[in-house]
């Protein structure tokens, strides 16, 4: 086995991305908000980056910017 396969073999699997464990907490109205504003091109994933910390939750704009581009249309 090589190195690169023997390392992806130590990997935990199935570590929940920021969407899993953040969304279900948010109320209803921060929920939509927050859909609202990754579907909204015009917002920036700096901007919703900043509003979800101060919602209080660490979310980085590289991490919204994998989840739009991985899953909002």
């Amino acid at each position: 086995m090589d190195e690169f396969e023997q390392v992806q073999s130590e990997q935990k699997h199935g570590y929940p991305g920021w969407w899993d464990r953040i969304i279900p907490l948010l109320d209803d109205d921060s929920r939509d908000a927050l859909e609202r504003a990754l579907h909204n091109r015009q917002i920036s994933h700096q901007t919703i980056s900043t509003v979800l910390k101060r919602w209080g939750h660490d979310v980085s704009y590289q991490q919204v910017g994998h989840f739009r581009r991985r899953y909002v249309e």
